[in-house]
């Protein structure tokens, strides 16, 4: 089932993704596994009946950090959790999201980004919970449902931190761009990738060799249903790209714009707004990311963040409570 629904994904050329062309290949790869001309690969090689959820991976992997905290005495005080509506949370306790691997909108077994947002939501209506942990590797994916994503996320009045770690590219970037500090993992993980691009498959060559012939006509009065994806395969882009492409680009450089204020006056020229990846010390440079650090302290900078956060609602508590 998993499966099913990233070939739709892959497959649709009504679905648009903002995906670095390494991450589209892995993508392709595991929906589309390839399969030796003998034949002799057994089934469950490929197929896992009970695959487990994008949030089973998620809670184990924070099951893992939660033992390493618990074995340094510098983090030992901090909570990190996924369990985001917990009434039972001691206060100052980090939301920890995971951003790892291909981006979808609405998948259970991937990264969701309609779930992401459910998830912000409830930590952000959680007083127990004092800062958003973003622990991001992914190349991007799907880009419908970005712009409501960004719309909550420019509303949380929670911190929000994330490190990531080997890409935070397209549509991860994306999200994690409206972070109040962004940080690498290590000197060589890749930022950046903003833009839009298609990478699509014409098969009508393969349906025509297996005797499948492709017939199509349309009604008078729609002339133009479908024609920009068409033209785009007939070698003819320039619609598909006016009104698709650019449109899409045009609100991921607004996003990132208004989020990162260090690229707010990069020109339109510059490599950082036209698809260029970075290695993290140029990224630093061009204003993608704020620095490099390690995960212990990308946590005790998260739960700082978290703690001046309480403060300051203390403090404005404190004065009306005055007034």
């Amino acid at each position: 089932m998993n499966k099913t629904y990233l070939r739709k994904i892959l497959l649709s050329r009504n679905s648009q993704l903002l995906i670095t062309a390494e991450g589209l290949a892995s993508i392709m790869i595991e929906a589309f596994p390839t399969i030796p001309s003998s034949g002799n690969v057994p089934v469950s090689f490929f197929f896992n009946e009970n695959p487990p959820t994008y949030k089973d991976n998620t809670s184990k992997t924070l099951r893992a950090i939660q033992n390493q905290l618990k074995n340094s005495s510098e983090l030992a005080d901090v909570h990190l959790t996924n369990d985001f509506n917990s009434p039972d949370l001691p206060e100052g306790s980090i939301a920890y999201h995971r951003i790892w691997g291909f981006i979808t909108s609405s998948s259970k077994w991937y990264f969701s980004s309609k779930q992401f947002e459910k998830d912000l939501i409830d930590a952000e209506n959680n007083p127990a919970i004092c800062c958003h942990f973003i622990h991001a590797n992914s190349p991007g994916g799907e880009a419908w449902y970005m712009d409501r994503l960004s719309q909550t996320m420019r509303n949380l009045q929670k911190p929000v931190f994330t490190l990531y770690e080997q890409y935070n590219c397209s549509a991860c970037y994306y999200i994690t761009c409206h972070s109040d500090y962004l940080a690498a993992l290590t000197e060589n993980d890749y930022v950046g990738c903003i833009g839009t691009m298609i990478d699509t498959y014409d098969f009508d060559g393969y349906f025509e060799k297996l005797g499948i012939k492709h017939i199509q006509a349309r009604a008078h009065q729609s002339d133009l249903k479908n024609k920009k994806f068409d033209d785009l395969k007939n070698e003819k882009p320039e619609q598909y790209i006016t009104d698709i492409l650019d449109p899409l680009t045009a609100q991921f450089i607004s996003e990132v714009r208004e989020c990162r204020k260090q690229i707010a006056s990069t020109t339109d020229d510059d490599p950082v707004l036209r698809g260029e990846v970075f290695y993290t010390k140029e990224g630093i440079n061009k204003g993608l990311t704020d620095g490099s650090m390690t995960f212990v302290e990308a946590i005790l900078k998260a739960s700082d963040m978290g703690s001046s956060y309480i403060k300051t609602q203390e403090q404005k508590k404190n004065a009306l409570n005055y007034l």
